[in-house]
């Protein structure tokens, strides 16, 4: 079995943290100090810092999720009847280019036999659960830094604590988590909120492959990924949401600098996560859990309820139209864009198109290996409808 261990920046930042976070470890597996002393302080390193060496991510992680008790043996006959096993097979075999360079072809074929079983057995246990295609990146970027025998107990847990709501028959609790975005961005910058929600992005469908993800499907850079599993593990499981709102609010700029039209903004929106560097990522991490502290969940509902009030106001203020003007890489002014409060058909028509790309992943949630219960299929009409309700 192969693990990763990235870390190659040798910085005294991260050399101070990498120490930190050793001789924490040590002194815990040593039984000089506590499990909660040690599970605290890990915690504060997850969020602020992260782990920075898979090394000690590893252990962190083992330490920091507490994980069942469970036999999971199975027979292999069980597992390969699952209704879902055939769907996770094909997506587990097109993983190839979440895998570091380094692995060889059979290395790889390993891991993805290794990852079928365990999403597999995971799905066993907790019969209640749909698969959605988006799971397997989840569990593929443990079973990378954990291992078989460790990952198999975590991806257990964390799909319990973080990632259940994703795996209900309806997509209602992804929608209703995911349409916090646009109040979160809202409440930190209202005219950015307020242009996507003129060029018709306001339903934020570019964010949905994010959420469900943790990012790992839409980033290549498995640092990146690894930082923000460090983030997500030891958070509420709408951080991905606080760290979605912070990505728009930083680039909000280039955001109002986009002609206001569904295509032009959702394919921007939709590419940015991969436009950003390491230590970019940071200031974007803090900037969520500076959003968090002051918006905790509880309070969503009421940004909710404003920012609806606020849709309303847009959808029916005589001020139809806005100009701002646009520039060119040189900053020459080279157009006056009129907003109008609803797009274009042409902007429209391009917009769904990608929308029905995008769909594609997390229409998986009800479709994959299906075939013995036909009546749990959903059509595209019903997924673009539990997004855009008539």
């Amino acid at each position: 079995m192969v693990t990763i261990n990235n870390d190659n920046n040798s910085d005294s930042e991260v050399a101070s943290v990498i120490d930190n976070i050793k001789l924490l470890i040590d002194r815990y597996n040593q039984k000089k100090i506590q499990r909660k002393y040690a599970k605290t302080k890990l915690i504060l390193y997850a969020k602020t810092a992260g782990f920075k060496n898979n090394i000690y991510r590893k252990q962190a992680w083992d330490l920091i999720i507490d994980t069942p008790s469970y036999d999971y043996s199975i027979d292999q006959n069980l597992i390969e009847s699952h209704e879902y096993y055939g769907q996770i097979k094909m997506d587990v075999i097109r993983t190839l280019k979440r895998f570091p360079p380094n692995y060889s072809d059979s290395e790889r074929s390993d891991l993805q036999d290794e990852l079928i079983l365990i999403i597999t057995k995971v799905l066993l246990k907790h019969e209640e659960l749909h698969y959605y295609q988006g799971y397997h990146d989840i569990s593929l970027t443990f079973l990378l830094v954990l291992g078989e025998k460790l990952s198999l107990p975590v991806i257990d847990s964390i799909t319990m604590s973080h990632l259940k709501y994703f795996m209900e028959p309806t997509m209602e609790k992804t929608r209703d988590s995911l349409a916090y975005l646009m109040p979160l961005i809202n409440c930190v910058n209202s005219e950015c909120a307020e242009y996507m929600e003129r060029g018709g992005t306001g339903h934020v469908i570019f964010a949905l492959p994010w959420f469900i993800t943790w990012y790992s499907h839409v980033l290549d850079d498995l640092s990146v990924i690894l930082r923000l599993y460090d983030l997500f593990i030891v958070s509420h499981y709408l951080m991905p949401i606080y760290v979605a709102a912070e990505i728009v609010n930083y680039y909000a700029d280039e955001v109002l600098s986009k002609n206001c039209e569904m295509s032009c903004l959702h394919q921007y929106l939709s590419y940015l996560p991969t436009e950003i560097d390491e230590n970019t990522w940071e200031e974007i991490i803090k900037r969520a859990l500076y959003l968090f502290e002051n918006h905790p969940p509880d309070t969503l509902e009421n940004l909710n309820h404003e920012w609806k009030i606020k849709c309303e106001y847009i959808e029916h203020s005589s001020n139809k139209f806005i100009t701002r003007q646009t520039f060119n890489k040189n900053n020459n002014y080279y157009n006056h864009q009129s907003l109008s409060k609803k797009p274009s058909i042409l902007s429209r028509v391009a917009f769904w198109g990608v929308t029905i790309a995008i769909g594609g992943l997390a229409i998986y949630v009800w479709n994959q290996a299906q075939l013995l219960d036909s009546s749990k299929y959903i059509s595209l009409g019903d997924f673009l409808n539990q997004f855009y309700p008539t």
